[in-house]
């Protein structure tokens, strides 16, 4: 009946140390894994917040005469909590015109307007064009052109006097650890409408 006992005994302490040796391997293993699904988590709503604010913007300036390029990019960059546009973001809004040759065949767009949000905090160039040297305006944000430039890898084909506002808006995304990204990345939206 003792040595009952005493294998009880020896069976459980056993079965509790080999318990806390699994924790502690795979404790950490849970951890890493959890932290890693919470930065996909933030990236992917990071993304999906960018993709909303870009088609917001292009509907916004598409539809409505009253309001500026500038207020326009107000009002998306306002819209963007949890992401702070202000320190880590830039908006640009393109106005693109289609043009034809001399026998009516749709050539080449050109670049009539190129407009740069004033209240910006991540420098990066604009996809649509990046040949600015000059922004002016209250905001320095209206792109001082001296010609109409030609964007020869346009990916839309226009008519001629067709036009097309491009919104671009890009934010700098800062991981929380070093887990899955080890430095800054930007997620980048362009929506044509």
């Amino acid at each position: 009946m003792k040595r009952i006992q005493l294998d009880n005994v020896y069976s459980r302490t056993k079965t509790a140390g080999l318990a806390s040796v699994e924790m502690t391997f795979i404790v950490p293993i849970l951890l890493i894994i959890m932290m890693g699904i919470f930065e996909l988590t933030q990236v992917i709503q990071a993304n999906n917040i960018i993709i909303s604010i870009s088609r917001e913007g292009a509907n916004l300036i598409s539809r409505n005469s009253s309001q500026t390029p500038e207020q326009v990019m107000d009002t998306i960059a306002s819209t963007s909590d949890p992401l702070d546009l202000n320190q880590d973001g830039i908006i640009y809004i393109n106005l693109v015109v289609g043009r034809e040759d001399d026998g009516g065949n749709p050539i080449d767009p050109v670049l009539s307007q190129q407009y740069r949000w004033g209240d910006f905090g991540y420098t990066a160039s604009s996809s649509t064009w990046s040949g600015c040297s000059e922004w002016t305006g209250d905001d320095n944000g209206i792109c001082n052109m001296d010609s109409d430039p030609v964007l020869t890898d346009f990916p839309l084909q226009l008519d001629s006097g067709e036009s097309v506002y491009v919104v671009e808006v890009m934010y700098r995304y800062s991981p929380i650890s070093t887990l899955i990204f080890d430095s800054d990345f930007t997620i980048k939206e362009i929506t044509y409408l």
